[in-house]
C-alpha cells in the first residue's frame, strides 16, 4: 500500500499452534491460527542514519537512545481477510532512488507481545534494569514482570515477538547491491515471530482408569516472575514468587484431561532454602470401584475417599523421587498421565515436549 509514493509498514505473524484444552480456546493463544479480531501489541524503534554513520539497534542501545518512538503500544488487529491493520498508518523511511532523503540508511526495529489484554491480566513493563514504568522514551526492550491468573480458566498464553532489528525498506534497492549487513523486508511487510513465554502443564487420567475423582488440588505453584530481557531465548525467568493453589471438586474426566495450566517457568525442587523453587504438590481424592468375586455378594465394591498426594519433585538427599522433570521451562508442554489404583495413584508417564510449530497460510518467516 502506498500514499504519495510512500510504502506503508505492514505486518504478518508467525506463532505456535493451538492446543485444545479443557479450559477452551481462550487458554492457549492460537498462534499461526489467529482469528479475526485478535490483537497483538507492537513497539517500533526508529534508527536515524542522517549522521556520519549508519544507525543501528546496537549503536543506539549502547548510547541509551534506542526508544520505541516510531510505534509505542500499538494495537495491530487481524482482519477477516487474514491481514493485519493498525491506525494511524506509519511509513518506511525513503533512502533509495532520486528522491532519497539521506545518503545514509535509516532503519526500523520491532518487538511486541500477545495478547493485547495481557497488560490488564498481570503483565507489567519496566524500563530495562529498573522499576520505572516503560515509556516511549525508554531505551531498548522493556523488563517484563508477569503474574498469572490463579484460575486456569482465566490464564493467558503470554507470547513475545522475536525482535526484528535493523530493517530497511528494500524498494529500488537491489539485494545483490547490498553492502549493509542488515535485515530486509518484503514489500514493506514486517514478519513477526511469536514465542510462548510460559509453560503448558496438563494432568491427564489414563485410559481405562476406573476411578471417580472427587477433588483435585494443586498447590505451591509459583504465580509470578520477571524477564530481565525478553529478547533472550529461551526465556530466562527469575524472581519467581507467590503461589497458585487450585482446587476443583467433582472433576469431569470425560475427556481424561483433569486440568490444564499455563504457568511461569519455575524449578520444581522441594527446598526450604530457596523461595523461588515451587515445591509443587499434586493431590487427588477419589473413589475406586471394582467387581466382587463373591457370587453371594455380587454388588460392586466401592472404596470411597481414597487420597493421594505427591511432590512433583522431591529429593530426599539419598535417592531422588522424580515425577518427570525438575523444572518447567518456557515454551514446553508437560503432560502428566495419572493412573488410579486401589492403594495409590501413580504417574505412569510424563511427557515433556516443545509446543508444535505450525506454518500458517499467511506469508511468514521464522
Amino acid at each position: 500500500m502506498t500514499d504519495a509514493g510512500k510504502t506503508a509498514v505492514t505486518f504478518s505473524t508467525y506463532g505456535q499452534r493451538l492446543i485444545g484444552t479443557k479450559a477452551g480456546s481462550s487458554l492457549i493463544a492460537p498462534g499461526g491460527n489467529f482469528a479475526a479480531g485478535d490483537t497483538i501489541v507492537v513497539f517500533g524503534f526508529y534508527h536515524d542514519g542522517n549522521g556520519t554513520t549508519d544507525a543501528s539497534w546496537a549503536a543506539e542501545t549502547a548510547a541509551g537512545t534506542n526508544a520505541p518512538d516510531f510505534m509505542y503500544d500499538q494495537d495491530v488487529i487481524m482482519q477477516e481477510s487474514g491481514s493485519w491493520s493498525y491506525s494511524p498508518v506509519k511509513y518506511w523511511p525513503n533512502e533509495y532512488g532520486s528522491d532519497a532523503s539521506s545518503r545514509h540508511i535509516d532503519k526500523l526495529s520491532f518487538w511486541g507481545y500477545y495478547p493485547e489484554h495481557a497488560i490488564r491480566k498481570g503483565l507489567t513493563l519496566y524500563a530495562a534494569g529498573t522499576t520505572t514504568a516503560y515509556s516511549n522514551t525508554s531505551s531498548g526492550l522493556p523488563k517484563v514482570a508477569f503474574s498469572q491468573q490463579a484460575d486456569p480458566a482465566n490464564m493467558i498464553d503470554l507470547m513475545f515477538a522475536v525482535p526484528m532489528k535493523d530493517l530497511y525498506k528494500n524498494q529500488e534497492h537491489p539485494v545483490e547491491a547490498d553492502t549493509w549487513q542488515y535485515g530486509a523486508v518484503s514489500n514493506g511487510q514486517v514478519q513477526l515471530t511469536f514465542k510462548h513465554a510460559l509453560a503448558l502443564v496438563e494432568f491427564e487420567l489414563s485410559e481405562g482408569t476406573g476411578a471417580v475423582i472427587n477433588n483435585l488440588d494443586l498447590s505451591n505453584i509459583k504465580q509470578s516472575g520477571v524477564l530481565e530481557d525478553p529478547s533472550v531465548l529461551p526465556f530466562a525467568w527469575s524472581g519467581q514468587s507467590g503461589n497458585i493453589t487450585f482446587h476443583e471438586e467433582n472433576v469431569n474426566i470425560s475427556t481424561h484431561t483433569l486440568v490444564s495450566m499455563l504457568v511461569v517457568p519455575q524449578v520444581l525442587e522441594a527446598s526450604s532454602q530457596d523461595a523461588q523453587k515451587s515445591e509443587a504438590v499434586f493431590t487427588l481424592n477419589y473413589d475406586i470401584t471394582f467387581e466382587s468375586s463373591d457370587p453371594t455378594h455380587p454388588d460392586p465394591i466401592v472404596y470411597k475417599g481414597d487420597s493421594f498426594s505427591v511432590n512433583l519433585w522431591k529429593d530426599t538427599g539419598v535417592e531422588a523421587t522424580t515425577y518427570g522433570v525438575k523444572a518447567w521451562e518456557a515454551g514446553k508442554h508437560y503432560i502428566y498421565r495419572v493412573s488410579a489404583g486401589l492403594d495409590r495413584i501413580e504417574f505412569e508417564e510424563i511427557v515433556a515436549e516443545d509446543w508444535t510449530t505450525f506454518t500458517p497460510e499467511i506469508t511468514v518467516e521464522d
